[in-house]
């Protein structure tokens, strides 16, 4: 039982601090529980989420931070505050809005006549989601996490849920992908992968994908790829009109430019795929609006990749290294070795990473697609082994690559603390401050650096900062 699980359980009269009295676990996933509950201060009925990893830091725990003073939209469950609850200030939890609703994919499993065997019915839930995603793109944001368990549905109205990925679009900081999105509805650019694009663009092209593959699955019944290394390699996969023959042409043409593997062929914002998806709408209700029971019999094949990352999830780090290893020496898939680093890494094992990146010198060389979040893990576990010299020739080679990221330049200004260059140091974590100013990492490594060039004026400025 968790530390949480304790917790609820010890809590008198379900009461979480001096704000919610806790009515029902609606939920209980991966990243947390979600409970219906009563807001204290005025007896309003709330959803509250409270994340699993409190050991966390609230930056990485405020999922949907950007849309608390946003404007509020009916496609969209409303975020009202999060923090951590008085008086004890133990448990982080963030109060949205109460939606009494179904999961898209809870009616989609339960295949009720009713629901999954009207495209007027499926596709108007489709349109929602679209409104619902375009009104994010117009706050700067993009979701990220598209998949039928993040929309909710009561009766014929949706909202869509869940920011766990979400960002601004110009946030650039480096973030895992393992537990960030579930793979199946992520485009092959970032399936899987550790490091974040330069810019904003792929983030909307991501959700644009997302919305392809939900897009497929409504109307056929199917995902386009069962394993996350066929969703890695682009791997052919069945035009909906191929398993379902009463999609219109027109509608079948919206979801594959979806589906292009280059962010650049795909539809450019969710508004040119909304009017192009309307179009179609009118042309599929003239063509069919009933959409075949069978299309839903699909039950997905798994291969190597599937069970590293069932292992993975489970936290079996070993077991999961063992099988991308093998199915590496086997057919000397890229992807199949970075998964292999990627599980040592994730034991804290720094020292097997760079035996085998070492052991693998090609790797590191060749241009694959994995060759970018090969050189993150290198240098990574290069800082973590404190082997500086070779952590700076790594960092110059991620921002040659990856462009000028905050967080790869915050490792930068932190190297070159590390080798005594404290005015090129501050240097960079001073464009740091200007880039987002008063993130706390930044500042803490100020206070350091004008430690060590012994300006106390400046120490004593940013130290106000920090605990103010």
């Amino acid at each position: 039982m968790s530390s949480l699980d304790r917790l609820f359980q010890l809590l008198p009269q379900r009461q979480l601090g001096d704000r919610y009295r806790l009515d029902r676990c609606l939920g209980d996933g991966t990243y947390g529980y979600v409970w219906k509950a009563e807001r204290l201060s005025d007896n309003a009925i709330v959803a509250v989420k409270i994340p699993k990893a409190q050991g966390g830091k609230n930056s990485d725990l405020e999922e949907g931070r950007s849309l608390i003073e946003a404007p509020r939209h009916r496609n969209v469950i409303d975020i009202y505050w999060m923090g951590r609850v008085l008086p004890e200030k133990e448990v982080f939890a963030i109060e949205m809005e109460y939606f009494n609703s179904s999961t898209l994919s809870f009616i989609l499993d339960a295949r009720d006549d009713r629901f999954v065997a009207s495209y007027r019915y499926l596709l108007g839930i489709y349109e929602q989601v679209l409104d619902g995603v375009t009104h994010l793109h117009q706050l700067g944001v993009t979701h990220g996490d598209i998949k039928p368990q993040n929309i909710l549905v009561q009766g014929d109205h949706a909202k869509i849920t869940d920011f766990g990925s979400s960002m601004y679009t110009q946030d650039i900081y480096a973030r895992s992908r393992e537990n960030g999105g579930t793979v199946l509805y992520s485009p092959p650019e970032f399936a899987g992968l550790t490091t974040r694009q330069r810019d904003g663009s792929p983030g909307i092209a991501h959700d644009i994908y997302s919305l392809g593959v939900l897009l497929y699955q409504l109307l056929t019944g199917h995902l386009p790829h069962d394993t996350l290394a066929q969703v890695v390699r682009h791997a052919p996969f069945p035009k909906p009109r191929e398993l379902n023959s009463s999609i219109c042409p027109n509608l079948e043409k919206v979801v594959l430019r979806c589906l292009e593997m280059k962010p650049e062929d795909r539809w450019h914002s969710v508004d040119e795929l909304r009017n192009a998806f309307n179009k179609a709408y009118h042309v599929q209700m003239a063509f069919n609006t009933d959409r075949p029971y069978m299309v839903d019999a699909h039950q997905p094949q798994g291969d190597w990749s599937s069970r590293t990352l069932d292992l993975m999830e489970k936290e079996e780090w070993r077991s999961a290294e063992n099988v991308a290893s093998t199915e590496y020496k086997q057919s000397g898939d890229p992807f199949a070795f970075l998964l292999m680093i990627r599980a040592a890494f994730r034991d804290e094992r720094y020292f097997d990473v760079l035996q085998s990146l070492e052991a693998s010198p090609e790797m590191l060389v060749n241009e694959t697609s994995v060759i970018g979040d090969l050189e993150y893990l290198a240098l990574e576990s290069y800082l973590r082994t404190e082997r500086i010299y070779d952590a700076a020739r790594m960092v110059d080679r991620c921002v040659e690559r990856q462009g000028d990221l905050p967080g790869l330049l915050l490792r930068k200004a932190s190297i070159l603390g590390l080798m005594a260059r404290y005015e090129e140091s501050r240097d960079m974590l001073l464009l740091l401050n200007k880039m987002l100013p008063r993130r706390q990492a930044i500042l803490r490594r100020l206070v350091m650096v004008y430690e060590q060039l012994r300006d106390f004026d400046q120490v004593d400025a940013f130290r106000r900062v920090v605990s103010g």
